[in-house]
């Protein structure tokens, strides 16, 4: 039995994905080579310990899901498996994207014992995403004032006219325009002039919270 146990340990050792489980109480009871990886704690720092007195997963808005909202305390009352996107903070101090997986551990009865999660590194994935945001937003953005550029109004004007032509939803285009400005780059330099126009958009915005959207 020994020797079976020490084999599934070490196959687990070499998985990609960091897993732990642990018993009804949320006491670890095993911690994988990858989950000391992902996170900094080594097995020895974790076992016996609550799970909830090592790990933090929080949201992207900063929620500590440890704190009432934890997947595998909630897999260990209802034995619902779970799924859930958040963010681990490392032994180190700094946040890792991961992808959590939760599952009851039941015995020969049917009972829960506990549960296992199985978590995975995202920061691959994230950085990914974030490019495309990046590239996105500098095909579709002035660079100076961050208000959608020509390629952005075009698509979003041909947009328009396809709904009213369909649907026949009115929409309207407003023009600004900053009256006599050249004098300003011409007296002052492009450079003041772009700082205008920087804190002429500031203001706009924050009064009316002009965004990409455009909904009308």
């Amino acid at each position: 039995m020994k020797v079976e146990t020490e084999f599934y340990k070490n196959s687990l050792d070499k998985l990609y994905d960091g897993v732990y489980y642990t018993d009804r109480n949320r006491k670890i009871k095993y911690w994988n080579k990858t989950a000391e990886r992902l996170t900094g704690y080594k097995s020895s720092e974790v076992i016996g310990k609550r799970c909830s007195d090592i790990l933090t997963h929080i949201d992207g808005k900063g929620v500590n899901f440890c704190k009432g909202q934890c997947p595998l305390a909630k897999t260990i009352v209802d034995g619902r498996a779970r799924e859930a996107d958040l963010y681990l903070l490392h032994k180190n101090g700094h946040r890792v994207p991961v992808s959590i997986r939760v599952a009851p551990i039941r015995d020969s009865n049917g009972q829960i014992t506990g549960a296992v999660q199985i978590f995975s590194d995202k920061s691959p994935v994230v950085t990914v995403r974030q490019r495309l945001e990046q590239c996105e937003k500098m095909a579709l953005l002035d660079p100076l004032t961050n208000l959608p550029n020509r390629r952005y109004v075009k698509m979003n004007l041909y947009s328009r006219l396809d709904e009213m032509s369909r649907y026949g939803w009115p929409f309207g285009v407003l023009f600004i325009d900053i009256d006599h400005f050249k004098r300003v780059n011409d007296v002052y330099g492009h450079g003041v002039g772009d700082e205008i126009l920087k804190m002429y958009h500031s203001k706009i915005s924050g009064r009316n919270r002009v965004s990409m959207s455009w909904d009308a």
